[in-house]
């Protein structure tokens, strides 16, 4: 039997010596990418069911209103670059986006044959048209076109706040983009379908053609002999326009208009004009032919990008028109000279014919079926007939076959044979179910209903209800027998989720953990004991309190009952008290190993959290104990603790009587000042007895010296309350307040100079608003409760005085329902104004009240006639364009004007379309237009105030030249700064653009240095003025940096260089604290190994050079001997002992620095000892030397053992690698450990050593040495230098 080629290439590799073994990505290569992505998927629309698997998706049902219907060819489609299968998901994902967007039913299909799309869409007709834009843009490819328009033009394109650029925008489906009015160009530049940029190019032609001053004439010409003047393919037209140099604007077909505008010079247009009607002439003469034609040919007919139309135009000279594909006449109207008609209406249908239509009747729930998984279906049916195009119909439960007739019937008869088939074997069924149980039929995730589907090999689809508490479907497809299996089911689970309860409990969130238990041991009795009810907690992250109760209704309830009273007593066990302890008598009190704690919590059932025993806590701190549990054994368990204190401390109890008046302050806000007086005294207790029993004895317990200090305080305190904190309420209505106060506080302020009391009012959220409270010393008090009610006692006497108004202005003051007398009356004391009615022609106005408030008022509307009766209005001409930035954000900036000085500011309407259309601004009679005209009222001085204030606001672009390097910083972070700036001077910067580069890197223009600033003059200024002072800042840093950068190089031995690093870099870093300077050292791939580059400010860099040089000098002047010394390298490390303690005992005994070869060094046995004295070098040297002698002979007994042990490993893994089979091996598996023994993996560190078994160094390089035996460790010796 043969094994196959995977066998046979498995063998190979079992059989594959250690160099034969294969590399992990030679016998695992990776899987090659999937280009449809895992969701790619057919189908023929978007609302069949079944398509989206997703129960979160929710259906959309259109309001049909209106429907249209429109196709874009393969050529047009913007993603016929991404492949041509049937079905794309990103197709039906976009659809999905533009439903939610704008509200409208979107049915997508896709043509096997050309791969061209038609879309249904339903929906309002607002929603229609958005829909349809939206699709054109994202699936129609995009072309862009620029047409120039003058710049006085733009503002008509855009309409009253862009309302007409919006409309023309969703009628054509196109993204006009319009110059701002800062910018010089005149390009207008139109993006989207070619159809709808051919149309908004004849409207924004049309608006500009009507706005346009040179010569401009429209002719009236039929629509249906437009495009003998147009000629094929725009030829006659385009010549026509080059002879005479005249713009000529033709509407297009989908434009019913028949009016020709024709603009340009006017002996062009004249021209132009003349040839249009000569033509016209000749055109009447010609006869018209009307044929019927089945509307599904039509398209033929007109042909991609209208194509076969105008070549049929260019071979018969006869015009074919064709009704719009919204209109349901099949009537095809020919044009032309009567002689030739004949042989047109025969080409026209020779196109119709060329195609034609059938429809096989299938319901919409069978389409899908019909085109199978990823369309294999209807592929199979179509495969052999591609000329044949399939159109899925959903909407109108039909099938669609057009192309050649040969291809069209034999498709036809085995769509019919499939459509039977599936309706002789498969079903449907509608369920109608409350939405409140979709929920509980879905299941987790949808694994109820997935279960299902899989179970019964059904499809089923969850509609939504279109209004809450009305019944929605459930939709089944499937074989017959599976249909029934899932609708029984769903039914059985309705019929059971009918006759189950819900219930909520309120249960707080911090007792949830409790009820679950551990490992969820106490929601699991739970459910045991209740085992048809469903328990749901909300998560962690919600923090709700409702936890949610569901199944039979007895259970149910019997759950909630045992449930609530688990959270009643975790309630009653939750009673928390704290109970502060003496830091003195803690221990004591806890015991030994916490035996006095742990004998009070069994007693009485409570649990107790300990703080820690924190060494650093001041003494005198209170130590608290937390007590939690039933609130009587909490109780219990605090005396049992406190008498426990009591005894084994020095503790008294004392009362001190204290007024209760007193109690409240001393105690203070939150506790704060009783608790701090506790926490001076040593943390004693001190408690207050209940408000309610108005008791004036206060108990202090604690240790006997702090109980009286305590005491001491709170007598203090108290005797200072009692002389200085008397109070008194005083009784005034609240209107009356303004006039005890005074202006600006003068006469409150004059009582309690002359008092020193102090006087409270009300604020305005208190409840009592006419208590005023007087606090200070007894005799002060009084004194101030006495003038204040003299104050009120003139206050309360009404009298009743009249003056005179002018009729004129009475309306002034009972205009906004009589808002100018509410202020009068709010501010001086109530008093009532009364105006005589409307026509009486009375000028007596009758005032009530006290007779300060009278006399107050009465002023107050003298000061309001004689301002309107000196009342002028002035006009301030400004610009309309600079009306929103005097404004201000909602107003503020003209509002503050009018409140500083008392005017009436009244800004004049925007001009409506209707005057920007004319162009002929209304003007006044000093020639300024209406509509820059802002009028102020009020008086002359204040107006020529707020005039001047107006104009102040007038903005201006002043310009600052700042380096373009220094914009950067201008702008700041995400543009953080440079809006900073515009926040607090009030103005517009505009900082210019980076120049762009090409592909070779050139730029296409200079960088600017200029930046802009538009606003007021005064703000622009101050804003000129920071940005200057900005740049001297940022120059002086760029000063400073250069003159940071000065570099000083220093040459200094390598062999110094550690100690001038120091340990942990101490050295060299004291030095860069200390000069501010930053020191290089010489990297190891350097050239210049001896030189240490310093850089910082010159006299910093100079001096720290000093240092460096001083400290190398000193370190000469200690190494000034110096002796070398060859020691065994296999005895290095045990001379250098175990982090270098060893080697450092040994130096400081003999005060000298010994230094190790390094692991790249050619003598490796070479030691260097230098010192200050040469005695001690010698005897350092001879100190190694003996030690060296001393090791030497154990480190070649070892080495020898060593060797004669590895000879016999060797040997014995030998035979075991003969009796073992490696297996199938392969080289750079994830799962391969490390190979120890590799050089590669493994690099010999240290001294150099390596294996006995690595390749000898050459004779000519190797040092004279002894021959390298390994020691035990595999890193050869630690090197501390």
């Amino acid at each position: 039997m043969d094994p196959g080629p995977s066998s046979s290439v498995l063998t190979d590799f079992r059989e594959a010596r250690p160099h034969d073994q294969p590399q992990y990505d030679e016998a695992f290569p990776a899987l090659p990418p999937n280009p449809s992505g895992p969701n790619s998927g057919p189908t023929s629309g978007l609302s069949s069911p079944g398509a989206n698997n997703k129960w979160s998706q929710k259906m959309r049902i259109g309001s049909n209103t209106v429907t249209s219907v429109f196709h874009i060819p393969f050529e047009e489609r913007s993603d016929r670059g991404h492949g041509e299968r049937f079905g794309e998901m990103d197709a039906l994902k976009a659809c999905g986006e533009i439903i939610k967007q704008s509200g409208a039913h979107i049915e997508l299909s896709s043509s096997s044959r050309d791969q061209s799309l038609t879309f249904l869409v339903t929906g309002k007709q607002s929603s229609v048209v958005e829909a349809k834009r939206e699709i054109l843009q994202r699936f129609q490819t995009q072309a862009q076109k620029q047409i120039n328009i003058p710049k006085e033009h733009h503002r008509f394109i855009l309409g009253k706040q862009g309302q007409k650029l919006n409309e023309l925008e969703k009628t054509t489906a196109t993204k006009i983009s319009i110059p701002r009015p800062n910018d010089d160009s005149n390009m207008i530049t139109i993006v989207g379908p070619k159809e709808g940029i051919e149309k908004a190019e004849h409207e924004i032609r049309w608006i500009s053609d009507e706005q346009s001053k040179q010569a401009s004439e429209r002719i009236s010409v039929p629509k249906k002999f437009h495009p003998f003047i147009l000629g094929p393919f725009g030829e006659k037209v385009g010549s026509l326009i080059a002879v005479t140099g005249a713009r000529i604007n033709i509407p297009p077909v989908s434009v019913m208009n028949d009016e020709i505008s024709v603009v340009g010079e006017k002996e062009g247009v004249a021209k132009a004009v003349q040839a249009i009607k000569n033509d016209l002439e000749v055109f009447k003469k010609y006869v018209t032919v009307s044929v019927e034609v089945r509307k599904t040919q039509h398209k033929y007919i007109i042909g991609k990008q209208r194509i076969t139309i105008n070549e049929i135009l260019r071979e018969t000279g006869v015009s074919v028109e064709i009704p719009p594909l919204e209109s349901p006449s099949e009537t095809i109207s020919l044009h032309g000279p009567a002689e030739i008609l004949g042989s047109a209406l025969t080409v026209v249908y020779e196109k119709a014919n060329s195609i034609i239509t059938r429809t096989v009747d299938a319901p919409a729930w069978v389409h899908k079926h019909v085109i199978g998984k990823k369309g294999c279906n209807i592929q199979k049916i179509t495969s052999s007939y591609p000329r044949a195009h399939v159109e899925i119909m959903d909407s109108q439960n039909q099938i669609v076959i057009e192309g050649p007739p040969e291809d069209v019937e034999p498709v036809t008869l085995q769509l019919q044979e499939c459509v039977k088939n599936l309706i002789d074997n498969m079903s449907f069924k509608d369920i109608s179910v409350d939405p409140k149980y979709y929920k509980h039929i879905i299941g987790k995730n949808g694994t109820n209903i997935n279960r299902l589907k899989d179970d019964t090999g059904v499809i089923i689809s969850v509609q939504d209800a279109q209004s809450s508490g009305q019944m929605a479907n459930i939709h089944l497809e499937g074989t017959r027998v599976g249909v029934e299996q899932a609708s029984k089911h769903i039914l059985d689970q309705v019929n059971k989720l009918e006759s189950e309860k819900e219930k909520d409990l309120i249960i707080e969130h911090r007792f949830h953990g409790n009820l679950i238990g551990a490992k969820g041991a106490g929601i699991r009795e739970i459910r045991e004991k209740f085992n048809q009810v469903q328990i749901n907690f909300p998560t962690p992250d919600e923090r709700r309190d409702v936890v949610t109760v569901r199944g039979p209704k007895d259970d149910v309830d019997k759950c909630c009952s045992y449930m609530t009273k688990l959270y009643k007593e975790m309630v009653e066990n939750s009673f928390q008290l704290k109970v502060p302890i003496f830091p003195q008598c803690y221990r004591l009190v806890v015991g030994k190993g916490g035996a006095n704690i742990r004998k009070i919590r069994e007693e009485t059932n409570t649990r107790f959290d300990l703080p820690p025993l924190a060494e650093g806590k001041s003494k005198t701190e209170a130590e608290i104990i937390v007590i939690t549990g039933r609130k009587e054994n909490c109780e219990a368990a605090r005396d049992r603790l406190l008498s426990l204190q009591n005894s084994v401390a020095d503790v008294v109890e004392i009362d001190v009587m204290i007024p209760s008046k007193f109690h409240n302050s001393l105690i203070g806000v939150g506790g704060k000042v009783i608790q701090s007086i506790s926490d001076d005294c040593g943390g004693v207790h001190i408690k207050f007895p209940d408000s309610k029993t108005k008791s004036d004895r206060v108990q202090v317990m604690g240790p006997k010296d702090m109980v009286e200090k305590a005491k001491n305080i709170l007598v203090d305190l108290s005797k200072d309350k009692e002389i200085s904190g008397h109070v008194e309420i005083l009784i005034a209505k609240p209107q009356h307040h303004k006039f005890l106060i005074g202006k600006s506080g003068a006469n409150i302020k004059k009582i309690r100079e002359s008092t020193n009391a102090r006087i409270v009012f009300p604020g305005s959220s208190e409840g009592n608003q006419e208590a005023i409270t007087i606090i200070g010393k007894k005799e002060n008090v009084a004194n101030a409760k006495q003038q204040l009610m003299d104050i009120i006692k003139d206050l309360e006497k009404t009298v009743e005085s009249e003056m005179t108004v002018d009729p004129q202005y009475h309306r002034h003051f009972v205009l906004r329902r009589g808002e100018i007398l509410r202020q009068i009356a709010d501010e001086f004391g109530g008093v009532s104004v009364s105006f005589p009615k409307v026509g009486s022609n009375s000028s007596k106005v009758i005032i009530k009240g006290p007779p300060e408030c009278v006399d107050a008022a009465k002023q107050r509307i003298s000061s309001i006639a004689d301002d309107l009766s000196k009342r002028v209005n002035i006009d301030v001409v400004i610009e309309q364009k600079h009306h929103r930035t005097i404004m201000g954000s909602q107003g503020s900036k003209v509002k503050q004007i009018q409140s500083d000085h008392n005017v009436d500011i009244k800004f004049p309407e925007r001009p409506d379309d209707h005057d920007e259309e004319q162009h002929i601004p209304e003007q006044n009679g000093d020639g300024a237009r209406a509509s820059d005209i802002i009028r102020v009222s009020g008086r002359p001085e204040n107006c020529e105030a707020a005039k001047n204030a107006l104009l102040e606001q007038v903005p201006i672009i002043i310009e600052v030249d700042i380096p373009f390097k220094m914009h950067r910083h201008v702008i700041g972070q995400k543009g953080k700064d440079v809006r900073e700036l515009m926040k607090i001077h009030d103005v517009h910067i505009q900082v210019p653009a980076p120049p762009k580069q090409d592909e070779q890197g050139q730029q296409d223009r200079p960088p600017s240095d200029t930046i802009k600033i538009l606003g007021s003059p005064k703000n622009c200024a101050a804003a000129k003025e920071a940005l200057l002072n900005l740049k001297e800042d940022l120059e002086g840093m760029e000063r400073d940096r250069e003159a940071r950068s000065f570099i000083v190089r220093v040459q200094v031995d390598p062999e110094f260089h550690p100690k001038i690093i120091g340990k942990q870099g101490a050295v060299i870093g004291k030095i860069r604290d200390q000069f501010n300077v930053n020191i290089q050292l010489p990297r190891r791939d350097s050239e210049e190994q001896d030189v240490i580059v310093i850089t910082g400010y010159e006299a910093d860099a100079n001096n720290a050079k000093e240092e460096i040089l001083g400290i190398v000098n000193e370190l000469v002047q200690r190494e000034k001997f110096r002796e070398e010394v060859e020691i065994d390298h296999r005895v290095h490390s045990r001379i250098i002992g175990q982090r270098g303690k060893t080697v450092r005992q040994i130096m400081k005994d003999f005060n000298v620095d010994i230094r190790f070869p390094r692991s790249e060094s050619g003598n490796p046995n070479l030691v260097v000892i230098s010192g200050g004295e040469q005695d001690k070098v010698y005897d350092a040297r001879d100190h190694l030397l003996n030690m060296e002698e001393e090791y030497i002979q154990d480190v070649t007994e070892n080495e020898y053992m060593q060797k004669y042990l590895k000879k016999d490993s060797d040997q014995n893994q030998g035979n075991h690698k003969q009796k073992q089979s490696n297996g199938f091996v392969v080289k750079g598996a994830p799962w391969n450990a490390p190979d120890t023994q590799s050089t590669v993996d493994f690099p010999t560190f240290g001294n150099g050593l390596a294996s006995a078994e690595t390749e000898p160094m050459p004779v000519a390089a190797a040092p004279v040495a002894p021959a390298p035996r390994p020691l035990n460790s595999a890193w050869g010796a630690r090197k501390h230098f």
